[in-house]
Formats: C-alpha cells, sequence, structure tokens
C-alpha cells in the first residue's frame, strides 16, 4: 500500500495552530473561518516570505500579524513542542497578542504619519554622521535578523524565520522608500543611512515581512513592482459588519479580557498601595459583570465598520461596564470614521474619479461606464498575466487548467474590437 500524500492537512502541528488561530481569530463565520485557513496555508509555506494583510481600520490587522509570526515560527514543529511554545504566550487585550513573546526577533514598524526621513532610519538604520545627531542604530530589518543571534530558545525559534518585520500601513510610503525597500523584500542588498557603497556594510534580510493597509493598495498607492512582491499571499480580514454572526462571541471575548484586566489592576493598586479605599475598590471589583441582553442588543444594530470594528466595540464596552454610562448614549457618541477611511471607499473614488473625468455632464453616461468597465477588466488581465504566483492562485482556486485561464484572460483584449471577451468560469 502507497503511503499517503503529505498535505498541509497533515503537518504535525496544525491541530495546535488551528486551536491558537480560534483563540485569536474567534468565531464560526464563513468570512472568518476562510481567514484561518489562509493563515495555515500561509505559514505552512517553507518559501512563502510576504503576506499583505488588508481591512478596515480596527479589525485586529497587527493581531493577526503578530499571530502569523508566531505561527510561522511553530510551523515546522512537531505537535508537541508547539503546543508547548503557545502555552507560554500572553494576551494584554481581547485577542491580543503580547509583543513579549515575540519581541527578540518580531519588530513593528506603525508607518502612519512618519517623516521621510524618519521612516527611512527607522526601516534601514542609521551610521553615526549619516546627519546631524545621527547614531549608530539598526533598522528594523537587522533588528529582527538580529533576533536570532542571542542564545537560548527565542533564538532556536527567530532562526526558524529569519526574523519577522511587520509594516503597519504600508501605503504611507513615500515613493522614494519604496524604491529602498524593494532589494530588502527580494532578499537583496541594501545599507544603513551613511554606508552606502562602502564594502563590508552590505546587509540582507532573509526573514518574513508582514505588510497591512486599509487602503486599497491596487489603486496605485504603491508602485507595482512592490506590490507584488509584498502581496505574494494577500488575506482580507473581515469587518465586524462582516461576520454579524461572531458579534455575540466577540462581545462576550471583550467583555471577559476587560473585566479581568480591570480586576488584575485593582487587585495590583490594593497591593502596592496601602492608602487606597479598599472597601470602595472591593465594591468595584464585584460590581464588574457582563452586560445586560438589551444592552448586548443595542450594541449588536450598531454598523461598527463606520465606528472603528473591534477597537470602537472595545471602547464602547469599557465606557459601560468600567464607566457606569448609558448604552444608548455610548451609542450616540461613537466617534465615526471619515469616508475615505471606510473600506472600499478609496477603491470607489477611484472609480468614480475615472467616470467623472470621462464625463462631467453626464452625457453618454452608460457608454462611459462601459469603457471604465473595460480599462478595470484589462487591468486585471495585465496584473494577472505579469504575476505568475497570483495566475497560479487564481486557476487552483475557479478549478481549471492555468493556461486555459491565461487563454481567457487574453480575450479581454477582443473587447476593444467589439469582440466578446469570453467567460471565466
Amino acid at each position: 500500500m502507497s503511503p499517503s500524500p503529505t498535505t498541509i492537512s497533515s503537518l504535525p502541528a496544525r491541530p495546535v495552530m488551528m486551536g491558537f488561530l480560534e483563540r485569536t481569530l474567534p468565531g464560526t463565520s464563513p468570512a472568518i473561518r476562510r481567514v484561518r485557513e489562509q493563515v495555515i496555508e500561509f505559514v505552512s509555506s517553507p518559501v512563502a516570505k510576504s503576506v499583505l494583510l488588508r481591512g478596515p481600520i480596527g479589525v485586529g490587522k497587527s493581531t493577526l500579524a503578530r499571530t502569523i509570526g508566531l505561527l510561522k515560527r511553530i510551523a515546522p514543529l512537531s505537535e508537541a513542542e508547539a503546543r508547548q511554545i503557545l502555552e507560554t504566550v500572553r494576551f494584554d487585550g481581547p485577542n491580543q497578542v503580547d509583543l513579549r513573546s515575540i519581541v527578540t526577533w518580531y519588530v513593528e514598524l506603525p508607518l502612519t504619519g512618519l517623516v521621510e526621513n524618519l521612516a527611512e532610519a527607522q526601516l534601514f538604520g542609521t551610521e553615526r554622521g549619516a546627519f546631524t545627531g545621527a547614531i549608530s542604530a539598526p533598522g528594523v530589518f537587522e533588528r529582527a535578523s538580529a533576533g536570532a543571534m542571542p542564545r537560548g530558545a527565542e533564538a532556536a525559534g527567530a532562526k526558524l524565520t529569519g526574523g519577522v518585520v511587520f509594516l503597519d500601513e504600508i501605503g504611507e510610503l513615500t515613493p522614494k522608500l519604496q524604491a529602498k525597500l524593494l532589494p530588502v523584500l527580494s532578499g537583496g542588498v541594501y545599507y544603513r543611512l551613511g554606508t552606502e557603497g562602502k564594502a563590508n556594510a552590505e546587509l540582507q534580510f532573509r526573514g518574513l515581512t508582514i505588510a497591512a493597509s486599509w487602503r486599497h493598495l491596487s489603486s496605485g498607492v504603491l508602485r507595482p513592482d512592490l506590490l507584488s512582491r509584498v502581496a505574494g499571499y494577500t488575506i482580507d480580514v473581515p469587518s465586524i459588519d462582516d461576520r454579524a454572526e461572531d458579534f455575540d462571541l466577540l462581545l462576550r471575548d471583550v467583555e471577559e479580557i476587560l473585566i479581568r484586566a480591570v480586576r488584575a489592576e485593582i487587585d495590583r493598586m490594593r497591593v502596592v498601595e496601602s492608602r487606597v479605599d479598599r472597601d470602595y475598590w472591593a465594591r468595584r471589583r464585584q460590581a464588574l459583570e457582563p452586560m445586560d441582553p438589551s444592552a448586548r442588543q443595542r450594541l449588536a444594530r450598531v454598523q461598527w465598520n463606520r465606528h472603528g470594528n473591534l477597537r470602537g466595540l472595545t471602547v464602547a464596552v469599557e465606557q459601560i461596564l468600567v464607566g457606569g454610562r448609558d448604552p444608548d448614549q455610548v451609542i450616540a457618541h461613537l466617534p465615526t470614521l471619515a469616508d475615505e477611511v471606510l473600506d472600499g471607499s478609496a477603491e470607489d473614488s477611484d472609480l468614480l474619479a475615472g467616470l467623472f473625468n470621462r464625463t462631467a455632464t453626464g452625457d453618454g453616461l452608460a457608454a462611459h461606464v462601459r469603457a471604465v468597465e473595460l480599462d478595470i477588466r484589462r487591468e486585471l488581465r495585465t496584473r494577472l498575466l505579469t504575476n505568475p504566483a497570483s495566475l497560479i492562485r487564481l486557476a487552483m482556486a475557479l478549478g481549471i487548467d492555468e493556461r486555459r485561464l491565461k487563454a481567457q484572460l487574453r480575450q479581454l483584449d477582443r473587447e476593444r474590437r467589439g469582440e466578446p471577451a469570453g467567460d471565466l468560469s
């Protein structure tokens, strides 16, 4: 009898990894189950070195990035060794992985609001004298790589990943920095600021890059060659509104973790400071209980994508449980995200701009809509035909041969001559 094929489903650490994912990404909705399977697929690939996390603000992309970093570390291990490592992981919020578990080889860099010079120094490091006040300091890629150098269990885990760098809101990078980032992601040579071209100053990054963005990067925010490297894998993280069947579970998790955190802080305060009013804080501790069904139902009716998703929900629950505020008042005063940062708005704005550039008066609108549609289809065809990895993944998802899909994509050119483009199904 021939041995059974070795697949991702037979990976020894898979049950442990899936259990951990169900802890950090709870829910039974199709959207969140799909995300968990995509994560397992990515971390189980020995050659996958970059992943792009897309999703609206507040859905937990940072938590997912930390989770991916951890699972990338344990994926090659036995089930027992993987479980032993993950049992030591701490959480510092609702399903939020504590960075102290992975700090020696996992480095985060939020790019929002950084001026170009500071972002460049943070990314690539500096040499003393590179500019006024500059000191010798490693960038995030060098720091992640160096995490594999110290001795101990953390070093062993770091060597399995080569180090992990999380670039949050990568769409904020300037064109100059996008160009400088390219060789880093392809394993090429890069330099600290002030050492460019010097002998023995070359650096290389062999680890994992995780990028995240609420923007639709395909709309021209990133240069195409960088986007193709960043988005080797792409995982779309759903909003709360897109997984409504998970809301009760998410709310319960937020409540439980928040109550536990507040009680722990009260206990700490009563131990370290003898002058606190112990009776008052004992009553406050005892009064912390989950919300009544009426409040839960009112929260369930909120469109959380407009109010920060899980991040906004956590703030609202804190105001109700800890601050004692009326749920209706909390809901009425929820901060609302600007339209331009809501999921899909950036892409919609680009589409509308393309449409109205063709017709300012509305004359011949139907023909212009058709023209914009053709532009989008041609752009899709071009991207797939120039990105073999994406083409193969799409062909597998559709269940058709890669050559057949390629032929069908090329038929889109016939639209220009009024011929049918063919069907991708």
